[in-house]
């Protein structure tokens, strides 16, 4: 179905029947559907669960955003979304760039969320290195001496393409993979460190991630584990980002046990 929430029209499923979870997607606008990414997790959580699942502004059918948001803006957009679903208390399940969400609701909206879910879930500012404070640096110059070129009158316009050529070569997959309408929402989101949330967060939440995550990698759960205070994280050996989704009957089953110990009939 669709629903018009905070102006913007939104793609929403909804399955099952019981206890409300509700499941929050990674970010990838050119990629993110419901029936692809959420739907089979769905599937084996509605014998015993009612199911929702949104699109994030920008995602699979729902609307755009009408300006940059950052990590707060989609949180509220979430509960504004909650709150037209009668979602009082749903456990929140989610993945990824929906994990950001997460947090931010739970730290922030502590008496709306449940129980926690997160896998893969992204929010931590990877560590410092010199490989990545070189390639800064050589960005940086490289910037500097092509707007220099361009203050040339007969260069003025090649310089422009050698700026966006610059750019691509040194933006991420995600960044480059992500519509030109949000991007300033990407970037704004992927330099917010939600670290500082962690030990806010008295929920209590099962972490699960793929020991060979490259986006959101096994440090960031591991931290996580430590930092929030009734966190506990499951490993799965071998596994990468979308361990969830690869191992979905396992997972769904993961929840499932989670859930009954945290919240027994």
């Amino acid at each position: 179905m669709n629903l018009e929430v905070d102006g913007i029209l939104t793609h929403i499923q909804r399955v099952g029947e019981g206890r409300p979870v509700l499941l929050l997607h990674g970010w990838g606008p050119s990629s993110v559907t419901l029936d692809r990414h959420l739907m089979p997790l769905a599937r084996q959580l509605q014998g015993q669960y009612e199911v929702t699942m949104l699109e994030f502004p920008g995602h699979g059918a729902s609307g755009l955003p009408r300006d940059t948001w950052g990590v707060a803006e989609f949180a509220a957009w979430t509960l504004k979304a909650m709150d037209l679903l009668a979602l009082k208390q749903p456990v929140i399940v989610a993945h990824s760039f929906g994990g950001r969400v997460a947090l931010h609701l739970a730290a922030n909206h502590p008496d709306r969320v449940s129980s926690l879910v997160l896998t893969g879930c992204a929010g931590l500012r990877p560590k410092k290195t010199l490989k990545g404070w070189v390639r800064t640096r050589i960005f940086q110059a490289g910037r500097l001496f092509i707007q220099a070129l361009g203050l040339i009158p007969a260069l003025k316009y090649k310089a422009e393409d050698w700026l966006a050529s610059l750019r691509v070569a040194f933006s991420s997959r995600d960044y480059l993979a992500t519509p030109e309408a949000l991007r300033g929402s990407f970037s704004q989101i992927v330099r917010q460190d939600l670290r500082p949330l962690l030990p806010d967060i008295k929920h209590q939440t099962l972490l699960v991630w793929g020991e060979m995550d490259s986006a959101t990698p096994l440090w960031m759960g591991q931290a996580m584990a430590r930092e929030m205070p009734h966190a506990c994280l499951l490993v799965y050996e071998g596994d990468d980002h979308f361990a969830y989704h690869n191992q979905v009957a396992r997972f769904a089953n993961a929840v499932d046990a989670f859930l009954q110990e945290v919240h027994p009939a």
